[in-house]
């Protein structure tokens, strides 16, 4: 018998429960790490993604079952280092999926679809 394929885990869980990040507000990366590691992951399934925060609270997903936590969280090449696009590659292939942060400037926040230039 075939392994049981893997629940997608819930951004949504993510974005309300992490105490330590600021949810849609920006955040360090690393603290989703902490959160994994330090306390659990759900399932999409438990907390489907809403694409806003408004309205929403973790109490909502109180009753979530913990799915998946990590064993470690770390910066990659050290804290304040600027990785590469081979060195996230290498990252993902040595050691699979990764969080990663982007700054945004005000502009972004009109995004709707499409490339933005």
């Amino acid at each position: 018998m075939g392994e049981k394929a893997a629940e997608p885990l819930s951004p949504q869980f993510v974005l309300m429960c992490n105490y330590m990040a600021e949810g849609c507000e920006g955040g360090l990366a690393i603290f989703d790490g902490y959160l994994a590691e330090y306390g659990h992951l759900t399932t999409e399934k438990c907390a489907p993604y809403l694409a806003n925060t408004k309205g929403d609270s973790c109490s909502n997903y109180a009753k979530c079952p913990a799915y998946a936590k990590i064993s470690k969280s770390y910066y990659l090449r050290g804290y304040n280092f600027n990785p590469t696009v081979a060195d996230i590659q290498k990252e993902i292939l040595l050691n699979g999926p990764l969080v990663t942060e982007f700054g945004a400037n005000d502009d972004f926040s009109f995004y709707e679809k499409g490339v933005m230039v």
